[in-house]
């Protein structure tokens, strides 16, 4: 059992207090004549659950009530709710009174204070009718926001208001507006059952599941690029290794063929460098071109001495040859005197200008005259050893020309000379790959545990996003439907509606009952006569709450039902509800439908209960017996003596 009321209270201005008390799990008739409060008694339960506004008319109820209460039986315990009537100037009020505890009696006005606002009453009362957690995400490419259910949207489902019960259009409470009837679509899967209750636990797992296979195979990754481009690169060096003759290891996993190849890379370097057999002509010619080599280096190096020392030779003579000319012009002064007179101008000369004597010029004259002799005799010998050094050098350059053509014609004409050498060549390449693989190479974990904990998450992923898929709810939907319209067919043909003949479906697109003909599907709208519409209304939320019933769904346990009978008993024709003046075929329609109402009640009870507001005052014990108050002769919901407002 989720909520049902046990009484409805309004609180005067002065502190006065008007119970009307109901019956859980029961059958509830107000029974009254026109303007006593009766079509209100629906805005009053829909204020006091949190209504954006106090859809209360004006007039002597708004002036006369200063609180609006509702005494409410939870699954254990009781509450009072109370609101404070806006005033005049405000569509509702934040004011609002919670009291909770085993036995929950109504209060005295005195008593009522804020306690709360609506937001906090609202989650009360979500918490109460049994809403769990729960979320409706859009379908990709819908622009509207997520929808969680809240018992706002579970009451469009308990209320039947007197202008809404008859219309064809509209099956259920303010679907004519887009937005409303758009969050009934969105929510109405999870009131059904057809959403998990634990559809934001298993979400929520879903997505914790996926974090952790994302981190997994994130890891294996990882280690999968460390092994170079996965096991291809390890088996290819392997296979190599096999071609040139280094493995014969046949193997099949990841971890063998890095063991094959670090026992490759075990193999000496000299059991692969090929040595050339010695005394053949190839070896000599090897040991020849050395020889040559060294003999080419030691004559570079003589000629560049040699033509290092002719370069400072020549140097020595130019400057000798200078030297000797200036002092040449001593030749001047043959046959003077020496004195103290200059030759050239015969000004006297002072003591301390005085000149070397012209014997000392001579002798240094005879002197560097000596020596660039010498230089320029020794010249000739160093050009010759130059010369003789160069031809030595052509000479060891064309004996290495001839031995370079000589092993290459050797070379040439030994094809196995030529295939040691490549495959020499091969295995010393290979053997150079996989040390830098395995060098490269990191302590790398094994990764079996890791391989076996992904394939379990992506199993359990695949699984919850099986379980929360649109098409698993859709499904569930189907079938849920599918019940729902037997049932409807049913009691539609108990009731003798229009189409009753045919299979009935709930459309939950169109928020709808549709009947499928042969001649194709008829939908509510295109159904004739208001007695057809009050019935499919009737059937439609019965069927609806009996299923919420039965499975324990978190839906408010009441459904309140405004004059079910207006078609038939319309106010004008009320004198004192004993439909006296209706015809007897619709009298024994209201009676018929009445009965259907009891009978769905008394099955369901004492999990379910009806409020019914009526003109219609039936004569017959079974509804007399549901009767909790009559309004006539000056009884209603607001006593008149209560003082109003200004």
């Amino acid at each position: 059992m989720t909520m049902q009321i046990l009484a409805i209270v309004v609180f005067s201005h002065q502190g006065q207090r008007r119970v009307l008390s109901l019956k859980a799990g029961a059958v509830n008739i107000i029974t009254g004549a026109s303007k006593t409060g009766k079509s209100a008694l629906v805005d009053i339960v829909d204020y006091c659950f949190g209504a954006d506004e106090c859809r209360v008319p004006e007039g002597p109820i708004r002036r006369a009530v200063a609180w609006f209460g509702l005494r409410l039986q939870l699954d254990s315990g009781q509450a009072f709710i109370a609101r404070r009537c806006p005033n005049a100037r405000s569509v509702s009020s934040e004011e609002c009174f919670v009291e909770v505890g085993e036995h929950v009696e109504a209060p005295d006005a005195g008593a009522l204070r804020q306690t709360t606002n609506t937001r906090g009453l609202g989650a009360l009362l979500t918490g109460w009718s049994g809403i769990h957690d729960n979320i409706h995400e859009p379908l990709p490419g819908q622009t509207r926001p997520a929808l969680s259910a809240n018992v706002r949207h579970a009451l469009g489902l308990c209320f039947q208001p007197q202008d809404e019960i008859i219309r064809r259009q509209q099956l259920f409470r303010g679907a004519g507006d887009n937005f409303v009837a758009q969050a009934l679509r969105d929510t109405l899967p999870y009131f059904l059952g057809a959403v998990d209750d634990e559809f934001v636990r298993k979400r929520e797992e879903l997505r914790r599941v996926r974090e952790q296979l994302r981190a997994c195979d994130r890891q294996l990754s990882e280690l999968q690029s460390l092994r170079g481009t996965g096991t291809s690169k390890a088996a290819t060096l392997l296979a190599q290794a096999r071609d040139v003759g280094l493995s014969s290891s046949e193997v099949n996993t990841w971890e063998q063929t890095v063991s094959a190849l670090q026992e490759v890379s075990r193999t000496p370097i000299a059991g692969v460098a090929l040595e050339h057999p010695s005394g053949q002509e190839y070896g000599r010619l090897v040991a020849e071109r050395a020889r040559l080599l060294e003999e080419q280096r030691r004559l570079r190096d003589e000629v560049s001495s040699a033509r290092a020392f002719e370069r400072d030779e020549t140097g020595f003579s130019r400057e000798a040859s200078e030297q000797r000319a200036r002092l040449a012009t001593i030749g001047i002064f043959d046959g003077s005197e020496p004195g103290h007179v200059c030759p050239l101008c015969s000004q006297d000369l002072p003591d301390a200008r005085a000149v070397p004597p012209v014997a000392q010029i001579r002798n240094a004259l005879t002197d560097v005259s000596s020596r660039l002799e010498s230089v320029t005799r020794a010249a000739p010998w160093v050009e010759r050893a130059i010369a003789e050094l160069d031809a030595k050098l052509q000479e060891v350059v064309a004996a290495l020309g001839k031995n370079r053509a000589e092993m290459e014609a050797v070379r040439s004409s030994s094809d196995q000379l030529q295939r040691v050498q490549d495959e020499t060549a091969k295995r010393a390449l290979i053997l150079g790959r996989v040390g830098l693989y395995l060098e490269s190479l990191p302590e790398l974990p094994d990764t079996k545990a890791l391989e076996e904990q992904a394939r379990r998450l992506r199993a359990q992923a695949a699984a919850l996003e099986e379980e929360l898929s649109d098409e698993r709810v859709r499904e569930r939907i189907d079938s849920i439907t599918s019940i729902l319209g037997r049932r409807m067919t049913d009691w539609a043909r108990e009731l003798d509606l229009e189409h009753s003949k045919f299979p009935l479906r709930l459309d939950l697109k169109r928020l709808t009952i549709v009947a499928d003909t042969v001649d194709g599907p008829v939908p509510m709208d295109r159904m004739g006569s208001g007695e057809n519409w009050v019935g499919y209304h009737l059937i439609a939320h019965l069927a609806l709450h009996e299923w919420f019933t039965q499975r324990g769904r978190p839906v408010p346990r009441f459904l309140f039902l405004d004059q079910p009978s207006q078609v038939y008993f319309p106010p004008e024709k009320d004198i004192d509800g004993s439909m006296s003046g209706v015809v007897e075929d619709d009298r024994q329609a209201v009676v018929r439908m009445f009965q259907f109402v009891f009978k769905v009640v008394s099955e369901l009870a004492p999990r379910f209960q009806v409020v019914m507001t009526e003109h219609a005052d039936i004569k017959e014990y079974w509804y007399q017996h549901a009767v909790v108050e009559r309004w006539r002769g000056g009884a209603k919901l607001v006593p008149e003596e209560w003082p109003r407002s200004e």
